[in-house]
């Protein structure tokens, strides 16, 4: 993990939700927890997973299981994005391999 543990309790207070709160959305399974010590806590990505689910909550009006939807939704795009950053990378190898073999003929 990067970066410091940002303890549940503390999570809950700037997000301005109980600790209760966090702990469903972990069970869920829209946020992951992880332990440092005795401290349960977020990495700063999943604390941006949550100021997101929050957000969409409290300001969009979605619902939990619409926010779950959404959530699974952005992170096939972002796994798509990836996918199509890398075969973008592999094209453009092939095309320059394919360019220098011509060169060289």
């Amino acid at each position: 993990m990067n970066g410091p543990i940002i303890p549940r309790d503390e999570a809950a207070r700037e997000l301005s939700v109980e600790p209760r709160v966090l702990l469903k959305y972990e069970r869920r399974g829209l946020v992951r927890v992880v332990s440092e010590g005795a401290v349960e806590g977020y990495g700063p990505e999943e604390v941006r997973r949550l100021w997101t689910i929050v957000t969409y909550q409290r300001d969009l009006g979605i619902n939990l299981a619409g926010v779950e939807v959404v959530l699974k939704l952005r992170d096939h795009m972002a796994e798509v994005h990836r996918r199509v950053g890398a075969l973008a990378e592999r094209l453009r190898d092939a095309l320059d391999d394919a360019e220098a073999d011509r060169d060289h003929a």
